[in-house]
């Protein structure tokens, strides 16, 4: 049976800690965590060492860094990437729809301009005043979580969050194009 993943779950996390107790929990409950995203301003928290985690690597062009995790996250989610947004500084971006971001803005004109987070999110299928919120969380120091699956694995992952504190919860159609970041076009 193919499971379809045909939704995105976005909302953040105010500390390191709650965010790594939340992918835990997810991971505990045998959640596929090649579906769960990552973005975070707090690069202290992570190095460039994904030898030492076992942390599958994402390299990001633009002179981004990739790597591995400090502590628990890095075990959890799969891919790494930092990237200087003009406005926000650097950024931390883990798990394949966060790497997909970074990969698209760096190797970009996007990537140049003020707000470029915004499109990233906007291209993800998340509006845009949303996106402007979740953007603003990521520069005051939370943790977004981004979260890909079919609509009974969201309902299950939210139960889990919610549980756990998520902040802005938000379920979202991802949109209906081959690269999610390119905008969809309908004639």
């Amino acid at each position: 049976m193919t499971i379809i993943r045909n939704k995105r779950a976005v909302g953040f996390f105010s500390s390191h800690e709650e965010a790594e107790d939340a992918l835990n929990q997810l991971r505990e409950g045998k959640f596929p965590m090649d579906q769960v995203s990552l973005i975070a301003k707090d690069t202290d928290r992570f190095k460039s060492n994904p030898s030492e985690y076992g942390v599958k690597t994402s390299a990001v062009a633009g002179g981004a860094i990739a790597g591995g995790t400090v502590g628990g996250i890095a075990g959890l989610l799969v891919g790494l990437g930092t990237l200087a947004i003009p406005g926000i500084g650097m950024i931390v971006l883990i798990g394949t729809t966060a790497t997909a971001i970074a990969t698209t803005l760096a190797g970009s004109a996007i990537g140049v301009i003020a707000g470029s987070l915004v499109g990233g999110l906007v291209g993800l299928g998340i509006p845009e005043d949303k996106a402007q919120i979740y953007h603003d969380h990521i520069v005051n120091g939370s943790y977004l979580v981004i979260v890909d699956g079919s609509e009974a694995e969201i309902i299950q992952v939210e139960d889990i969050l919610r549980h756990k504190g998520i902040h802005e919860w938000g379920v979202y159609n991802i949109p209906a194009s081959r690269n999610y970041l390119e905008p969809v076009v309908s004639l």
